[in-house]
């Protein structure tokens, strides 16, 4: 099995000891540990071997993800959100199924993180690219974008094919990361968010036949972020908003120049999709007439 560089970014994560205790607990391969802490304050650790810090000035997530992955010795990268528990033996069950240009998530459960434990017995494989012209609050691709139906019909498949990534955490080779996907792109979107959208689109659409893919053979609770867990991040409601409308705009326009396929032929390949309706060409054509 080959070095898996575990990527963390940080800004006031509560639960980021006990993520990186998880890890180092449940890993059984080669790991190395990397927590990218986007400015102060540089949360204490556990001495680990395999445990590196940077200590980076403000600057968002996308950013210090990618000072991160350049920083990593492994062939392989999983990124991690700061408050989330695994599956024993995650680390070498997700290499042992795996192609180059694949990205990949495990099995998603809700992660009580006061207990340490799952919330509930429920979990997602599917995740889908909400339709953003029938979106009743703005023009955006929703966050989350659970797939309950296609988690129940296609139980019997242990590693499938997915629309996108929830976001929390991914795996994927480095040699991709940088050098196919060229990282996290902040221009228009910003830099704290967005990097499920940006990956799983340019997984799918790019030029190098890639695809986003869920293996059920292992699993990973993440805590739900609300009022008993703010974000980290301190974002405005404008810079939110902004985030949103960029970027579902961006994608929609096809204006990505690298890529072999435009959005309708990811929507064609998963439809019916919700969210998306019988018509949804119909109004995808007007939205572009309109500008």
């Amino acid at each position: 099995m080959s070095k898996v560089s575990i990527l963390i970014p940080s800004r006031n994560e509560p639960f980021l000891y006990k993520t990186v205790q998880d890890i180092v607990t449940k890993a059984t391969g080669d790991i190395e540990i990397i927590v990218a802490f986007d400015g102060e304050p540089y949360t204490p650790l556990p001495n680990y071997e395999n445990l590196i810090r940077l200590e980076l000035q403000q600057m968002g997530t996308k950013p210090i993800l990618n000072i991160a992955a350049k920083k990593a010795s492994g062939k392989y990268l999983l990124k991690t959100d700061a408050h989330c528990m695994f599956a024993e033996g995650f680390d070498e069950t997700l290499q042992a199924d795996m192609e180059d240009n694949w990205v990949v998530m495990p099995r998603f459960y809700v992660l009580n993180a006061e207990k340490w434990e799952w919330q509930d017995a429920r979990f997602y494989d599917y995740f889908k690219l909400p339709c953003p012209l029938t979106d009743p609050r703005m023009f955006r691709f929703q966050a989350g974008g659970h797939w309950p139906e296609r988690t129940r019909e296609r139980l019997s498949i242990p590693i499938d094919e997915n629309m996108k990534l929830h976001g929390s955490s991914f795996f994927m080779s480095k040699d991709f990361y940088i050098h196919c996907l060229g990282g996290l792109n902040s221009m228009g979107a910003g830099t704290w968010s967005g990097e499920d959208i940006e990956i799983s689109l340019k997984t799918w659409l790019g030029p190098w036949d890639g695809k986003v893919m869920v293996n059920k053979n292992t699993w990973y609770a993440h805590m739900h972020k609300g009022r008993e867990h703010p974000r980290g991040w301190n974002v405005s409601y404008s810079d939110i908003n902004s985030s949103y409308l960029w970027t579902a705009h961006y994608w929609m326009a096809n204006e990505w120049a690298e890529r072999k396929h435009d959005i309708e032929w990811l929507i064609d390949r998963f439809s019916p999709v919700p969210t998306w309706p019988e018509n949804w060409k119909d109004l995808y054509e007007e939205w572009k007439r309109n500008g």
